[in-house]
């Protein structure tokens, strides 16, 4: 099958395409012929070597959230998975023709719901949907700033948190192309977030006060303006650091606002309520409730994926086609 792999790590360009044995599934796995796989920016930063929790192996092959058919399965897996439209997260590499995933972690895709719709909401509409209820508590009435809302789980997030009753959604990106998307999304104000002191444009458009809720991925200096973006006795949950920096706390940051600071990261946590945000999220999908943002790349054009994402001229998902 084909697959693609870096053999070393570096530019977009290490990212090649190579002719790999197809796996065979084990004990409780299910083998899945690949239709849409998800890109995401921890893919970038494993293939660029910055900091990641999880080892990169060489050669690896990235990607997790991916969609299509289940073609065999192993042992103590029931023959009925065979030929079910799927999606789910494969631990063998996403840019693939085939991945192994466990079949527990895999929901049915339900008629009408598309494998690129399925990945471009799905991938990171069940991640938004822990960030906001789960760790952030989002509750009916609040309100809540969205980083990086032109992006797969951005978009997402700002629709969800629509759904979950927030009372006022704030958007940020980078240029008004992707400002307007992001209010084209459902948010009611969006800021550009390479403005200085953008958080004073968030509390103008908020009866002068900042938000309960704001997520935060980026690191560096748009986590302090988060910080001042967040009223007294808000919430922060920071689920990346696309700016590979450290960002050092100063403990009377939090202190002088009451401010709870928590972290995620989807791997190997929440398994139980991953499934049932999954099955939220499959649904609003199916009644039409989330709209889908993705651009689509053959799978011998990752490389190009990637560059998009880096130079932040993508918007909405990115997702390979094998």
């Amino acid at each position: 099958m084909r697959a693609v792999r870096f053999h070393e790590k570096g530019p977009a360009e290490v990212l090649v395409l190579d002719e790999v044995p197809a796996p065979s599934p084990g004990a409780g796995e299910i083998l899945v012929r690949i239709e849409a796989a998800g890109i995401s920016y921890g893919d970038i930063l494993r293939r660029r070597g910055g900091h990641y929790p999880m080892p990169t192996p060489l050669p690896f092959t990235p990607g997790e959230a991916v969609a299509g058919v289940v073609t065999a399965v192993g042992e103590g897996v029931s023959t009925e998975w065979i030929g079910k439209r799927v999606y789910g997260r494969v631990h063998s590499g996403g840019y693939a023709e085939y991945g192994l995933g466990v079949a527990q972690q895999f929901l049915e895709l339900p008629d009408g719901v598309s494998a690129v719709d399925a990945v471009a909401v799905m991938s990171d509409g069940v991640t938004a949907a822990l960030i906001l209820k789960w760790v952030g508590r989002l509750r009916e009435g609040e309100t809540v700033l969205v980083p990086a809302a032109a992006g797969g789980l951005g978009n997402v997030a700002v629709q969800l948190a629509r759904l979950y009753g927030a009372k006022r959604v704030f958007g940020a990106a980078s240029t008004k192309e992707k400002r307007d998307l992001v209010l084209a999304a459902g948010a009611d104000h969006a800021v550009d977030y390479t403005a200085e002191g953008w958080s004073a444009d968030i509390k103008a458009h908020n009866e002068g006060a900042g938000v309960d809720l704001a997520l935060e991925m980026t690191g560096g200096p748009v986590f302090y303006e988060t910080i001042e973006a967040v009223r007294p006795g808000g919430r922060i949950v920071n689920y990346g650091n696309a700016s590979d920096t450290d960002s050092p706390i100063n403990p009377r940051q939090l202190l002088r606002k009451n401010l709870t600071l928590s972290g995620f990261l989807i791997t190997g946590s929440f398994l139980e309520e991953r499934v049932l945000a999954g099955e939220e999220v499959l649904e609003f999908l199916r009644q039409g409730r989330i709209k889908v943002a993705a651009t689509c790349y053959p799978l011998a054009e990752a490389a190009r994926a990637h560059r998009e994402i880096e130079s932040r001229h993508s918007m909405g998902r990115q997702i390979l086609l094998p």
